[in-house]
C-alpha cells in the first residue's frame, strides 16, 4: 500500500541558490532522523550514463530500462514517452521509504514551495498569503503577507519543511 509522501519544491530563477539551499537542508533534516529524497527537474534532457560504459551500450541497444547497482547505490535509467514524467508517479514508484521529497524546479506544480529571490533585483511584492509558500530573500521585506526569511535563517526553513511532514 502506498503512502502520500510530502513534497516541498524549491523554486527560483537560475543561480539564485536553489541547489545550495537543498544541500543545507538535507543534513539538518537527516540529523532530525528524517529520510530525505530529492528530484531535480532539468530542461531539456540530461545524461547520467556515458559512452563506453556497459549501461550506455545496453540503452543504445534499445533496452527500455537499464539499472546499475552496487552494495551502496542503485541507478535506474528508463525511457519515458511524455515530458516531463509526473512527480507523483516518480514518488509513488521510487520514494515510498522516504519521509519528505525536496524538488528543485517543477514550479508549475502546486506543492508547498520555498521561493528564492535574488535580493540584488527589485522584486514585485506579494499580494496574497499562501500558507504553503515561504519566500527567502537576502533582505527582509516587512510588508509581505508571505512568510519572508533571510537566506541565512535555516531554522525557520527547516520548521517550514518539517511542518509538511505528517
Amino acid at each position: 500500500m502506498s503512502k502520500d509522501i510530502p513534497v516541498v519544491s524549491i523554486i527560483g530563477k537560475q543561480n539564485t541558490g536553489k541547489t545550495t539551499l537543498i544541500g543545507l537542508i538535507i543534513p539538518l533534516l537527516k540529523l532530525k532522523g528524517h529520510r530525505v529524497g530529492t528530484i531535480k527537474y532539468n530542461i531539456p534532457s540530461f545524461e547520467i550514463d556515458y559512452e563506453g560504459k556497459d549501461t550506455h551500450r545496453h540503452y543504445q541497444a534499445g533496452a527500455d530500462i537499464v539499472s546499475i547497482s552496487s552494495p551502496e547505490k542503485l541507478a535506474i535509467i528508463k525511457r519515458v514517452d511524455r515530458k516531463p514524467p509526473l512527480i507523483k508517479e516518480i514518488i509513488e514508484r521510487n520514494y515510498q521509504d522516504i519521509d519528505i521529497v525536496l524538488v528543485e524546479g517543477y514550479k508549475k506544480w502546486r506543492y508547498p514551495y520555498i521561493e528564492i529571490q535574488n535580493s540584488r533585483k527589485h522584486q514585485k511584492p506579494a499580494t496574497k498569503k499562501y500558507k504553503n509558500h515561504l519566500k527567502i530573500t537576502g533582505i527582509m521585506k516587512a510588508h509581505s503577507p508571505i512568510p519572508n526569511f533571510s537566506e541565512d535563517d535555516l531554522n525557520n526553513v527547516i520548521h517550514f519543511v518539517e511542518s509538511k511532514i505528517k
